[in-house]
């Protein structure tokens, strides 16, 4: 063989060797891009996984928000209650100063004392319920009204009109205008 050909021949051999070496380096980055995007796409199983400890996630979240307002609701209802229980405080207090004003009118040996002593009591207990906005209702010259009077007995009188009240039996009171209870009366029904 000539110096040619020898030179011709390595020649040849070297870009049979780069092809290989380009084929070498295509068939690499194939198989990477074939193992990347296998590391990309996960399995049905992983997904399912993933899904599942969302599904704890979120189920950890709302039994958390559903024993907060368990917890709210609870709390809620002890301070009503407790509310409740010492809303009437003031009142009582003041009750209890005519109370003892009663008391002390019992101990008196006088009957105009005891008398006087009666109707101070009276006169601050009409203050006091006065001041927590109870009225009694009026019945004097009135028509019966269902909403704020209760109809125990009813007369045939000729002195009054069909549906007046005739007699008181039970005072009624207004609560803030509110009715808190019922008067009970007597009331005419002529026919």
């Amino acid at each position: 063989m000539s110096n040619k050909e020898e030179i011709k021949d390595e020649d040849t051999q070297e870009v049979e060797d780069c092809d290989k070496v380009e084929d070498t380096t295509t068939q690499q980055s194939e198989d990477s891009e074939e193992e990347t995007s296998q590391e990309k796409e996960p399995t049905i199983d992983e997904i399912l996984q993933q899904k599942d400890e969302e599904i704890q996630l979120y189920k950890d979240k709302y039994q958390r928000a559903n024993a907060d307002f368990q917890n709210y609701k609870r709390r809620s209802e002890e301070e009503k209650k407790e509310f409740v229980k010492y809303a009437n405080e003031g009142v009582i207090l003041e009750v209890l100063e005519a109370y003892e004003d009663l008391g002390r009118a019992l101990q008196q040996d006088e009957k105009v004392d005891l008398r006087e002593g009666v109707e101070m009591i009276y006169n601050k207990l009409t203050n006091i319920l006065e001041k927590e906005g109870v009225e009694p209702i009026n019945t004097e010259n009135e028509k019966f009204d269902p909403f704020k009077h209760e109809a125990l007995l009813t007369e045939a009188n000729e002195d009054y009109e069909d549906n007046d009240i005739i007699q008181e039996i039970q005072k009624g009171y207004t609560l803030n205008s509110k009715v808190i209870r019922y008067s009970k009366v007597k009331v005419c029904k002529n026919k």
